[in-house]
């Protein structure tokens, strides 16, 4: 934080050195943002943020991954990865989709919660492959030598719901795809349209009996002779499925593969596959439904036995993993995270960005102000109508986006700002009224119409730091500042959630609320991203939720509020046990913190330094709070800098439940 509040000082003073400086920060934040945890391991999810329904590929030493984008634009971002763990975005499918006015927001129509989605890849004698199927308009597939592109673009006049591309070993081309039941449809030689127009598919997949449910999302495969589909079923709690067959249109065996929540309770898994590596490994992948950060990769440990795939380690087969070793891919592999922060020196748009639905190109301009990225404002009533907004994937579980927003081009009527684009959109910044600028919270649900819920005169001035905050709890808080050092808080808590089948994001807006207005601009000189968490190192002194284990024994996971995720630790037996392999100490704590809520007195809490039978740090009797929640505090040993502590229950019975720790 020290040597960011130095760069942007240095910004007004010293303009030719900021760049630099903030470069390095952004570099700082990928580090910092990672699941690498630098010891070897990594920690689910693999990608903290919004990459739903993943497909992966591996061409030699290079993997490559695709993920739904809906009404983002550019779309179906592509990632890169040389270890599985950490991913660049490094390019997209198509830069925009302009096949009806709901996708350009004419006269109000959108198209959210539509679009594309469950894209698929495949890769073949120097080809790569993009496959998808766009809800109003069929199947498109893109093709590219390059695996960032750019890619053409093939328009099939066929539906082909939640593809699953596929190249047999003679080069032919196939779709698997299907909800419920799973059809396979052969493609041209050279994947441009549907061999024979007329073809339905042929049914060679029925989901069993119970699993009925939005059982779709293909991934196929051939492995040893066998062919293998991969498909998800139940939904938000739900599991991933395998099916095998000799014979590509069947008859299959179907099996479920992974059946588990993690570390997240009551929200299974869906949409996934597997990838081989160079080293002869095998890894499975799905998403996980983690509610306001969106569809977060997982990635998991896979075998085969008798030619079917196991997921898990070996002690609890059809589960995940929390904390784990990385892929044993040789060389090495730098600190890389998708999203990141932005000084907007660049002539093109970085990445991370997309425009919700298709922005006007001659409304926004990274060249009218070099070093500023320009949004020239339209009419909108509100930002769910507002084109040419730009949103990035918010990172979590908590993270901050900043934003330093310059004023002298807004006219009457015009808002601009940095805000949450959810279920609840919330925008945060500054609108100009009767001559005079306004801070503004405004908020509005879906398409019911925006509503300004605080407000603050702020004078004369021409430029303001402007914060999105996502807590742990799920929340969305809002800060400005208007010296980039004292930041205030501003407008009520916001709560926020998954929608259009997105997670939350960052979107930074400037529209006019008054139609017939004449519009000016908005001027953001950069997006700051921070996060104090990565992978499973965590500040001790902080606060640590217990469901933030690396790995556990025994004890259930609840959530107590739907959707949200607040969790604690319950029905703990004797010897259960739960694992912290990266607590870092500031200074030498003198005690721990327990949050509790126990009906009895008996239960014992020991921590223990490496192993469950390592050095005894804290024993901690914990005493009854007459079955309410309370916090008790306990004398602790001398610790390092830095300690792997296991947390050993003892004489525990099924009514005490746990939910965080912290050391002072």
């Amino acid at each position: 934080m020290y040597y960011l509040k130095q760069s942007l000082f240095l910004r007004c003073f010293v303009g030719g050195c900021v760049f630099l400086l903030l470069q390095a920060c952004a570099v700082r934040k990928h580090v910092l943002l990672s699941s690498d945890n630098g010891d070897g391991t990594y920690t689910n999810p693999v990608i903290n943020a919004d990459y739903p329904d993943p497909d992966i590929i591996r061409v030699g030493k290079d993997y490559y991954m695709v993920s739904s984008s809906f009404v983002g634009m550019p779309g179906i971002p592509i990632c890169h990865s040389t270890d599985l763990i950490n991913w660049e975005i490094i390019g997209h499918a198509y830069d925009s989709i302009t096949f009806r006015p709901q996708y350009r927001m004419e006269n109000e129509k959108t198209a959210y919660s539509r679009l594309c989605w469950a894209p698929t890849i495949r890769y073949y004698e120097g080809t790569y492959y993009i496959g998808v199927n766009i809800a109003d308009d069929g199947f498109i597939m893109f093709k590219s030598s390059k695996p960032e592109g750019p890619y053409t673009m093939h328009k099939f006049d066929k539906r082909l719901y939640d593809p699953g591309f596929f190249i047999d070993d003679d080069g032919k081309k196939y779709v698997t795809h299907g909800k419920g039941k799973i059809y396979l449809t052969r493609l041209k030689d050279d994947a441009t349209g549907v061999l024979d127009p007329a073809d339905r598919g042929k049914l060679i997949i029925t989901a069993p009996e119970g699993y009925g449910h939005l059982f779709e999302g293909c991934h196929t495969y051939k492995r040893n002779g066998w062919y293998y589909v991969f498909n998800p079923a139940l939904g938000y709690d739900g599991v991933q499925m395998i099916s095998r067959s000799r014979n590509l249109y069947g008859p299959y065996e179907t099996r479920v593969l992974i059946d588990d929540d993690i570390n997240y309770a009551d929200a299974g898994v869906h949409q996934g596959g597997y990838v081989e590596t160079a080293e002869g490994e095998s890894w499975a992948y799905t998403f996980q439904d983690r509610d306001y950060m969106g569809r977060c990769l997982m990635m998991y440990p896979m075998e085969w036995e008798n030619d079917w795939p196991v997921v898990g380690p070996e002690n609890r087969l059809g589960k995940g993993v929390v904390t784990y070793r990385k892929p044993a891919i040789k060389g090495k592999h730098k600190m890389k995270y998708p999203q990141h922060s932005d000084s907007f020196e660049d002539t093109e748009l970085a990445h991370i960005w997309e425009f919700n639905h298709v922005p006007h190109k001659e409304n926004w301009s990274l060249k009218d102000r070099p070093g500023y990225f320009r949004i020239y404002a339209g009419y909108a009533r509100g930002f769910y109508w507002a084109r040419n907004s730009l949103t990035q994937k918010v990172t979590g579980p908590y993270s901050t986006g900043t934003v330093l927003l310059e004023t002298a081009g807004l006219w009457e009527g015009d808002f601009a700002g940095n805000g949450i684009m959810g279920r609840m959109m919330y925008q945060f910044g500054v609108r100009k009224k009767n001559g005079v600028l306004w801070l503004e919270m405004r908020q509005s649900y879906r398409d019911a119409g925006e509503e300004v819920v605080d407000s603050l005169e702020l004078g004369d001035i021409s430029k303001i730091y402007l914060r999105t905050e996502t807590t742990k709890e799920g929340a969305t808080r809002f800060h400005y500042s208007l010296d980039g050092r004292k930041y205030h808080r501003f407008g009520p808590e916001g709560v926020s959630n998954f929608w259009g089948f997105l997670g939350i994001r960052h979107a930074l807006c400037c529209y006019n609320v008054v139609k017939g207005n004449p519009c000016g601009y908005a001027d953001f000189d950069y997006f700051e991203l921070e996060s104090t968490h990565r992978g499973n190192h965590y500040d001790a002194f902080a606060g640590v939720d217990f469901s933030q284990y690396d790995d556990r024994e025994g004890m259930k996971l609840v959530r107590p509020i739907t959707k949200r995720p607040m969790q604690f630790v319950t029905e703990i037996e004797n010897g259960n046990w739960l694992v912290f392999n990266n607590l870092t100490f500031k200074k030498r704590p003198n005690k721990v913190v327990l949050e509790v809520k126990a009906a009895n007195r008996n239960a014992v809490l020991e921590i223990r330094r490496n192993s469950l039978q390592g050095e005894l740090i804290a024993s901690c009797p914990i005493r009854s709070t007459g079955n309410e929640w309370g916090k008790q505090a306990f004398e602790v040993r001398k610790l390092k800098k830095k300690e792997k502590l296991y947390f050993v229950f003892w004489n525990a019975d099924k009514d005490l439940a746990i939910r965080s720790f912290m050391f002072e």
